[in-house]
């Protein structure tokens, strides 16, 4: 279904926790998709500097910096990434997300019908 955007959809997981990273790699992956994976957004800004995606998928809780500062940083850039908020502290956060200009809000633990049909609208959006 989603195999069509696999050569151009470049896919950015940033999470601190490895397992929450794994996870939503192996979603992706299975579904056809390339992705790349840092431990936080600090690591995150470096590799939008040095590479262009498509799609940023990010957690909120994280050390160095949040994902509100990514958010805020990425949408900012010349050729902003759609940006797919996810965490485990609640709603609260993922309004806040939201507010900052995620396209998209999901809660952990990841539900990969709701990681596929995100990253296939934001895909299809582009397009």
């Amino acid at each position: 279904m989603h195999r069509e955007y696999t050569s151009v959809a470049r896919i950015l997981i940033v999470d601190d926790e490895e397992a929450d990273r794994r996870l939503i790699q192996a979603i992706l992956e299975r579904a056809g998709y390339e992705t790349v994976l840092v431990a936080d957004g600090e690591e995150a800004l470096s590799a939008c500097l040095s590479t262009q995606f498509d799609i940023v998928i990010t957690d909120l809780q994280m050390p160095k910096v949040h994902g509100f500062e990514l958010i805020t940083a990425l949408r900012d850039t010349d050729q902003p990434p759609a940006i797919i908020a996810v965490s485990g502290t609640g709603h609260h956060q993922l309004a806040i997300a939201d507010a900052l200009g995620a396209k998209f809000t999901l809660s952990k633990p990841a539900n990969p019908d709701a990681v596929l049909e995100a990253v296939g609208q934001l895909l299809r959006g582009r397009g």
